[in-house]
């Protein structure tokens, strides 16, 4: 009978330590600030809510349960030189450390540099002595337009191509990728208006111009200018993940744009810059610009020194000599024609000068055709 009641015994303190044992104390959650440098770093709080230094909010501890994994530590390298253009360097820098991401700068020297117009920079290494950095980032402007096969830049680029996880540039940095055989056989972009040059000099490369940024794997171009600041999201984001990227972004009070929102090159105002222009030289005030991909509209104040008539004659004039441009009709105060980009297809074009309370205004607006929609020659009256 005792031994039966000793194996009893121990098979129930068996099963007392098998099964989990419910959580009693219902105040095992703390909460604390995230690491930002603030005075509250480090300290715990019995109530989620926001921090009253950093107002971010409180993060919650559960102790004995493995919290999320701290994102991966990331060290990205920007290449500087004079002229660099200026958002090309400063947006992508600022999203990478609003991302705790480590940033080091290096140069041809460690002489410093004008990045834009005159924000002088001291680069931290130059290209020999920079250590191993997980991202390249190559910006645009300066030397990337005058000379992007620079030999020291190049050689730096083949040298360091195979052992880096993403080489990135931003507006025409992407030339010197292509420079470097890095765009052969891959997609790519730029800036809206180098994107002709940039298929044209490296006629191996798939150039795209409707897209913000592509990614080939190890290697991510952009669009121009503030585009780079969408693709720097995204290049995080191929380590650390949309949501914890989205989340960043979403502090920043900044709109995400991915790859396929947004594209400069496929605006419909592409179709009448040409005609903008020459409406400026004879325009007092620039009221108003908007559209989308599919139309887009002008208005600018008419010069008192210019009649409406005499206005109209200089666009018929003009954009008779241009071959992209069919003008159908001209009438009144009015100007109908079609005109032919070379990327973008057909677009119809109205320019009319019509007298407002605050002047003579020029009206131009543009409608880009469908495949199906049929071009009627007018003879021009």
């Amino acid at each position: 009978m005792r031994s039966i009641v000793i194996l009893l015994t121990c098979l129930l303190m068996i099963q007392s330590h098998a099964q989990p044992q419910p959580i009693e104390d219902n105040n095992l959650i703390v909460y604390v600030c995230p690491p930002c440098g603030c005075i509250n770093d480090g300290k715990h709080f019995d109530t989620m809510g926001i921090c009253a230094e950093c107002n971010m909010s409180r993060n919650a501890i559960f102790p004995g349960v493995e919290p999320l994994a701290p994102p991966r530590a990331l060290t990205i390298g920007m290449l500087l030189f004079n002229g660099a253009d200026i958002m090309d360097v400063t947006g992508p820098w600022s999203v990478f450390e609003h991302n705790g991401v480590n940033v080091v700068t290096f140069s041809k020297s460690l002489e410093p540099v004008t990045v834009g117009m005159n924000l002088e920079v001291t680069p931290d290494f130059t290209l020999k002595t920079l250590p191993q950095v997980d991202v390249l980032v190559f910006p645009g402007g300066g030397l990337a337009e005058t000379n992007p096969a620079d030999k020291e830049i190049q050689d730096f680029i083949k040298e360091r191509a195979e052992s880096t996880e993403v080489l990135f540039s931003v507006c025409s940095g992407a030339f010197f990728l292509g420079e470097a055989g890095l765009l052969d056989g891959n997609e790519a972009t730029t800036f809206a208006s180098l994107i002709p040059a940039l298929a044209s000099n490296y006629p191996k490369a798939k150039v795209l111009d409707n897209v913000k940024y592509v990614d080939n794997g190890k290697v991510v171009t952009s669009a121009g200018l503030s585009s780079g600041i969408d693709a720097s999201f995204y290049v995080i984001s191929k380590f650390r993940g949309e949501g914890n990227v989205q989340d960043v972004a979403n502090h920043m009070e900044y709109s995400w744009t991915k790859k396929h929102d947004y594209a400069r090159s496929q605006l419909a105002d592409n179709f009448v810059l040409g005609v903008k222009g020459l409406a400026s030289t004879f325009s007092t005030k620039y009221l108003y610009s908007r559209g989308d991909v599919n139309q887009w509209e002008y208005r600018l104040l008419l010069s008192q020194q210019v009649t409406p008539q005499r206005a109209l004659e200089v666009f018929r004039s003009e954009l008779s000599k241009d071959a992209n441009w069919h003008i159908q009709s001209v009438k009144d105060n009015t100007l109908t024609g079609i005109v032919n980009h070379n990327r973008l297809g057909k677009s119809k074009v109205v320019l009319t000068i019509e007298s407002k309370p605050e002047g003579n205004v020029i009206s131009i607006s543009a409608n880009r055709m469908k495949k199906y929609e049929l071009i009627q020659n007018v003879d021009v009256q």
